[in-house]
């Protein structure tokens, strides 16, 4: 007998059991119509009104809700799935609770359980459901791929260290308040950038000299001027001089540059075509370098290439000064022989270096998968209770 059963209640008690773990993008609940109807509001609601099946498509309806909501985590803490409705002569309404603590979900919360109640006159019926939702191994994901250091940057706010989860080089922020001040398109935690001084410093390590690398990250920029030029990673080839790397947005474009000489060149940078990037609109950028030459990668698509460009990534060889730290969040300004260091208006998440070219599949596939999405599945044994 199962923990919810309760003979004293009045009226009939059904138990179903979920048998299997099963996807709830698949939607095999139990039966109802609801899951061919489609996603839109008004669909799912025509489909209930003609099924009337009470309580189990109050439950389907919400599973619905959830699986199309990418901001689940946030809109979970309000504690409602959906809001109490009329559709018939039935109503529906669905709440939700952290399944540890019985409590309203907060952000970390892994495992929901969702209660879905149907009325009609004065019978009631209710139904739990435990749903779990999960991350994948996003750094052990990288690690497969060659990554070489990663710094997720989802920090809370105020954190000691930008974390490298994969290499042995924790960054410091230099505004700590920044770190968590805003979520991603899945409600992943990220920082919020907005000049030149709030960037995360990362010390110089020898890891970071790679002659065929990649570097894989997302962005969304935010500033206000399409022809300012907004740096997002940049790394100085020796003190007060001109960069080894930078990466930047100018023209809502993406513009690269990387030398090994120690030497200012025109022929260093690389630029795809203006209006590429979307501004308010997170993007994920990779940037290749190496014996094949440069490229730049937007949203898993070659967007410029300069095969003529072979260098590598250094600065501890630099005669004065060298061994300089990899700027996170800001970079220079390599459009002016004086290359001053320039800021970024935005966010910038999920950073990975890789000590290996990738190829043009590897990178679509990066730019595939979204790191702070949940994969929600209900939970295998979680009960059903009707109550009529």
């Amino acid at each position: 007998m199962s923990r919810y059963a309760d003979s004293s209640r009045r009226g009939s008690i059904y138990l179903i059991t979920l048998i299997t773990v099963v996807a709830i993008v698949s939607m095999v609940l139990i039966g109802v119509s609801l899951r061919s109807s489609g996603n839109t509001r008004s669909a799912l609601i025509e489909e209930m009104a003609k099924g009337g099946n009470g309580v189990l498509d109050a439950s389907e309806y919400a599973i619905k809700v959830i699986e199309s909501d990418p901001l689940w985590r946030l809109a979970a803490q309000s504690g409602k799935v959906f809001e109490k409705m009329a559709v018939g002569d039935m109503s529906y309404s669905a709440t939700v609770v952290d399944g540890g603590t019985g409590t309203k979900p907060v952000y970390t919360t892994s495992t929901y359980r969702v209660i879905a109640t149907a009325e009609k006159s004065t019978a009631k019926s209710s139904a739990s459901i435990e749903i779990l939702a999960t991350e994948m191994d996003y750094a052990a994901y990288l690690r497969t791929m060659g990554a070489v250091h990663y710094w997720a940057l989802d920090e809370s706010s105020n954190p000691p260290q930008a974390i490298d989860q994969i290499g042995l080089y924790h960054g410091s922020y230099l505004k700590p308040s920044v770190a968590g001040a805003g979520y991603n398109d899945e409600a992943g935690l990220v920082p919020v950038l907005a000049d030149d001084n709030d960037y995360v410093s990362v010390p110089w390590g020898e890891s970071f000299e790679i002659e065929n690398g990649t570097i894989a990250m997302w962005v969304k920029c935010t500033g206000a001027s399409k022809w300012s030029n907004y740096s997002f990673l940049g790394m100085d080839y020796k003190l007060n001089g001109v960069p080894a790397i930078n990466m930047a947005i100018w023209g809502y474009g993406i513009k690269v540059y990387i030398n090994d000489e120690g030497e200012y060149r025109w022929s260093s940078a690389l630029s795809t075509p203006l209006d590429t990037i979307a501004p308010n609109t997170w993007h994920h950028v990779a940037m290749i370098w190496g014996d094949k030459g440069l490229a730049i990668y937007i949203d898993g698509v070659e967007r410029a290439s300069k095969g003529s460009n072979t260098n590598g990534l250094k600065s501890a060889k630099a005669g004065d000064g060298g061994e300089q730290p990899l700027h996170i969040g800001a970079g220079y300004n390599t459009s002016v022989p004086s290359t001053p260091e320039d800021g970024f208006d935005g966010s910038v998440a999920h950073v990975a270096i890789f000590d290996v070219q990738l190829n043009p599949a590897q990178i679509a596939e990066l730019a595939a998968i979204k790191p702070d999405k949940l994969n929600l599945s209900l939970v295998e044994d979680s009960w059903v209770r009707v109550f009529e």
